[in-house]
């Protein structure tokens, strides 16, 4: 069944630029055995209930999304071994910067193997289109179990079901219908998603990965010391890394305009997926103040009015969420870029489980996500928590050298204070 290019999706998909492109790498890195058959199996198996990951825009004068007539689950999932020296972000940089093929639909898994003994890597590069958090989700989040188990081969080959895109006809029925109107459905009309699709032209953009992982524990003594929420804290470690790479690159060390996605309630009969809507925030970063507990003093000002709304949704109600929902989170928060207000830093943060994942008998030891920047942006930090660790993943325009150091250092200087 196809279902037409919202206004939102097509203003996303209009961010990926052969010259520019615009996509969300998420990393999965897994100890234990998982080849690429058992990849393939499994994806196969559950990829059902991620529909869009089978389909591709198409259609005039109505683009939609319709089943790719040719997909093979096995053209999009492929292995690769890190070269020699090769640094895992390196790798990511690198792909980060190779468009997605429009000719298929807009994903690709590949694992890596040359990590550390015993680990290899799962990244899956998708556009966040592909992810409205409500009837589409992302396939990651239906891959892993909460106990291992055999990878089971699935008998049969999928069919499309349609992959003929709705005519003009399609469209204007569906402007009768006030709840389809609502979610977005019928936005196709005159073509013009098409030609945003198409003809945006953007220069070419640099890519630049770094990360640093941290424990929550030591975040729950600084947060405790200074009465403010985790989200305080790792909002304040993203602006250590962020100030580090401006002063680093020599460029005017002020508070940028920060997009900071939130979950909110919503209500009731816009029932999604993941329980809530992810909306669009702003805040200016506190890079400027001089001292670390001065700029996590700043930062909890800023977040606590908008917790006193009551709107937003606890991170705890966000950890227990069916399937493994991080990858889902992700792709949704970065979809508010279509917001459109100017901003140049992009924070995310993503409550994951705290529990055990497996991907067959594969255990999922560390998960973070990568967005690339688009836009104004200059910098765009992915932050992913799991089992106790959160990880604070970045992408800029320019070299990250001392991300890694600076949030070290920020955490380091809050905790001389407890």
């Amino acid at each position: 069944m196809s279902d037409p290019v919202t206004v939102t999706e097509a203003a996303l998909l209009a961010r990926d630029q052969e010259s520019q492109p615009w996509q969300q790498a998420v990393v999965a890195v897994l100890s234990g055995p998982l080849d690429r058959a058992d990849l393939i199996n499994r994806v196969r198996e559950r990829i059902e209930y991620s529909p869009r990951f089978r389909r591709l825009v198409d259609g005039w004068p109505v683009p939609a999304w319709v089943d790719d007539p040719h997909f093979s689950v096995a053209g999009h999932v492929h292995e690769e071994a890190l070269a020699p020296g090769q640094r895992l972000e390196d790798w990511l940089a690198d792909r980060l910067a190779r468009p997605l093929e429009r000719v298929h639909p807009l994903w690709e898994a590949t694992l890596v193997q040359g990590l550390a003994p015993g680990t290899q890597a799962l990244v899956v590069r998708a556009h966040p289109a592909l992810v409205d958090g409500y009837d589409n989700v992302h396939l990651l989040q239906e891959l892993f179990d909460t106990e291992p188990g055999p990878v089971e081969a699935t008998a049969g080959e999928w069919q499309p079901s349609d992959t003929r895109a709705p005519g003009l006809g399609d469209l204007v029925g569906a402007l009768n219908d006030p709840l389809k109107a609502v979610a977005g459905a019928a936005t196709g009309l005159l073509g013009m998603v098409e030609n945003a699709v198409r003809t945006v032209s953007a220069s070419p953009r640099e890519h630049h990965v770094a990360g640093v992982e941290v424990d929550l524990d030591v975040l729950a003594e600084v947060r405790t010391a200074f009465g403010c929420t985790t989200h305080d804290m790792l909002l304040a470690l993203a602006g250590a890394g962020v100030r580090g790479w401006l002063l680093d690159h020599g460029r005017a060390l002020e508070d940028p305009v920060a997009l900071v996605p939130l979950a909110v309630q919503e209500p009731a009969v816009l029932e999604s997926a993941i329980g809530c809507r992810i909306a669009p925030s702003w805040l200016g970063l506190p890079v400027t103040p001089v001292t670390a507990a001065e700029r996590l003093r700043t930062v909890a000002t800023l977040t606590r009015a908008r917790l006193d709304t009551g709107l937003s949704v606890p991170a705890r109600d966000l950890v227990d969420l069916a399937g493994f929902a991080p990858p889902t989170l992700h792709a949704v928060a970065a979809g508010t870029v279509a917001a459109g207000r100017p901003h140049t830093v992009s924070v995310a943060n993503v409550p994951g489980p705290d529990g055990d994942r497996y991907l067959g008998r594969a255990r999922l030891r560390q998960v973070y996500a990568l967005t690339a920047t688009t836009d104004d942006e200059l910098v765009n930090v992915s932050i992913t928590s799991f089992r106790g660790r959160v990880t604070l993943g970045a992408t800029a325009v320019a070299p990250l050298r001392r991300w890694a150091r600076d949030v070290g250092a920020e955490l380091g200087a809050l905790r001389a204070e407890v």
